[in-house]
């Protein structure tokens, strides 16, 4: 009888297994900077093309290997980092199960050259398909280098659903940024395409914040540092009033290792309670020390989850040693009238003082029918015409154009209107969701271009990471309406956008492009354009003071009505209840 269970071969096995440890090119990335850190390297530069998935090349100048190490490394389950099941619980290397090096192997073609010495020569191996298939020598001093080409090569299903190449990119440079946190006192280089992304040479925490993130941040840390029994804690969280619903600056370092920690980062929105709104998020850059034996990182393979003996106390120490930060830096300075301080109104010299001289133009006519007012240098070269007022969202054909619902106001959040046999109740926000949205989409397919001016530019800052995101979207966003004075990584100036914005909270709408993965479309939208749409139209940078007054609403009603789709929002939501006439007789019976 022929048996229906099958002893799986090796290479299956380990190909099986590659799928928990290696799941992108990030995933590498990982996992070699983390065997480099081991290895007390003080240099590492990475070297990635064709978003990783042509060649991911790590190089450092830590301790090295010799030849007999280098014929193990590959091998499922040898590691250096330990020796015996106790050892589980005195971890104090990032690596120890053992399965890096042997799961890139079984999924890419890898070349290893190390030395554990400065004698000039170092030791080659080329493996594929986790067998060795040449052995060399090359001229190199102490360190190694490890060159990961045609990722998943070999299991076409695995590359086939890698994310876009913007987005596979981003995980590779959000990484990066996790460990160049993590060892501010190593000095990191990320190169892709044979163009640099960072240099950053070793320095303090602080500083290592500031060049992976912008110099302004500056303003915006308060400094954290606690000592206890059983934790120390330090790093830096954001002050209150520079808080979004960003998750994006949310950095966890346990014992050197990034992690991920949802009871921990709830101890902290706690801390911040009273200060931010309910949907705000706090950001932070936190180290958490505690004694090895005290955690187990042997949850996971991606060694992203940590299990605490003391969770509840952490809890606690966390969200008190936050809390006073907070009071002890981010209040305002008080006057304090008993310091020697002279707030008298100033004192002048002897010299006298003029009476102040006004200037004026003895030709203005008020009445003259020709502008003799000059135009300032920001309106010079402008064409008025296509200029929208904040309060023309709805033109004025609109306004005297439309057909008249009998229909007020409840609650100052639905419409009620009627038809000839229903009443109808119209959520005002999602009734313009959906017009917007099909309004947006038109303008972008049709290649329509309608912007408001502002007067005073609006200012943004952005990450290295999310800056790069912008550059992919900046064709699109002019295409809407956004007129951008200047981009470059130091800071984006704004002096016109799309009129559906509130320009106060045009930075909100950034965040969110960058919070929803805008650049992973699709898994939520056939296209970019539709997508944009949709996060356009949700956003909580919407204006909708204008939907106050009678007229307004009336046009509301309109457009929505005129809508394709006018009875649910473009994420699948009722719009309008309706209640049919004999629902209502029904009541009076």
């Amino acid at each position: 009888m022929k048996p229906s269970i099958n002893k799986l071969s090796s290479d299956l096995i380990n190909k099986i297994a590659a799928g928990e440890v290696i799941q992108r090119p990030s995933s590498v990335i990982k996992e070699l900077v983390e065997n480099s850190v081991d290895a007390n390297s003080k240099n590492i530069n990475i070297v990635v093309k064709d978003f990783g998935k042509s060649l991911i090349e790590i190089s450092d100048d830590g301790d090295g290997m010799n030849k007999i190490d280098l014929s193990l490394c590959f091998l499922k389950h040898t590691t250096s980092k330990i020796k015996k099941s106790s050892d589980l619980f005195s971890l104090n290397s990032k690596g120890f199960r053992g399965e890096a090096i042997s799961s890139i192997s079984s999924v890419a073609n890898i070349t290893i050259s190390s030395s554990k010495n400065d004698h000039g020569i170092r030791n080659v191996l080329s493996i594929v398909d986790s067998k060795i298939i040449d052995q060399t020598e090359e001229s190199g001093l102490k360190g190694t280098r490890i060159s990961v080409r045609n990722l998943f090569y070999n299991i076409p299903a695995r590359r086939k659903f890698l994310k876009s190449d913007n987005v596979e990119l981003r995980h590779i440079m959000n990484e990066f940024v996790r460990q160049a946190l993590c060892h501010p006192e190593l000095s990191f280089t990320l190169k892709h395409n044979d163009k640099d992304l960072y240099i950053l040479k070793n320095s303090g925490l602080k500083e290592r914040i500031l060049r992976l993130f912008t110099k302004n941040i500056n303003k915006k840390l308060i400094p954290i540092d606690e000592s206890t029994d059983i934790v120390k804690i330090n790093g830096y969280v954001l002050k209150p009033e520079f808080l979004n619903k960003s998750r994006s600056m949310q950095y966890f370092f346990v014992n050197g290792r990034f992690v991920r920690n949802n009871y921990l980062n709830h101890s902290i929105l706690t801390a911040y309670e009273g200060l931010i709104m309910p949907e705000t998020r706090p950001s932070y850059f936190l180290f958490i020390d505690v004694p090895p034996n005290t955690i187990d990182v042997n949850v996971h393979p991606n060694k992203i989850e940590v299990k605490f003996e003391n969770e509840s106390s952490l809890y606690a120490i966390l969200r008190s040693c936050i809390r006073h930060s907070l009071g002890k830096f981010n209040i305002s300075p008080n006057i304090d009238f008993t310091d020697n301080i002279n707030i008298s109104s100033p004192v002048f010299e002897s010299k006298s003082v003029s009476a102040p001289t006004v200037d004026f133009d003895s030709k203005f006519d008020p009445f003259s029918k020709t502008d003799n007012v000059p135009k300032s240098n920001y309106e010079k070269g402008k064409s008025e015409e296509n200029w929208i007022k904040p309060s023309e969202i709805f033109t004025k054909e609109d306004l005297n154009k439309f057909n008249h619902y009998s229909n007020f106001n409840f609650l100052k959040k639905f419409i009620i209107t009627k038809t000839k046999s229903e009443l109808l109740i119209v959520d005002i926000k999602k009734a313009y969701q959906r017009i917007t949205y099909e309004r947006i989409l038109s303008e972008m397919n049709n290649k329509q271009n309608v912007s408001q001016t502002l007067i005073f530019p609006v200012k943004l800052e952005l990450s290295k990471v999310d800056f790069d995101v912008f550059m992919e979207l900046k064709d699109i966003l002019n295409h809407i309406g956004f007129i951008f004075e200047k981009a470059s990584p130091s800071g984006i100036e704004i002096i016109g956008i799309h009129p559906v914005f509130n320009h106060n909270m045009i930075d909100n709408f950034f965040k969110e492009l960058i919070d929803n993965k805008i650049l992973d479309y699709r898994d939520h939208s056939s296209s970019i354009n539709d997508h944009l749409a949709k996060l356009i139209c949700m956003s909580k940078s919407l204006n909708l003071s204008h939907l106050e007054s009678e007229n307004e609403q009336g046009i509301l009603l309109n457009q929505l009505f005129a809508c394709k789709e006018s009875m649910i929002t473009p994420n699948g939501k009722k719009i309008y209840v309706s209640i049919e006439d004999s629902d209502i007789k029904k009541r009076f019976r």
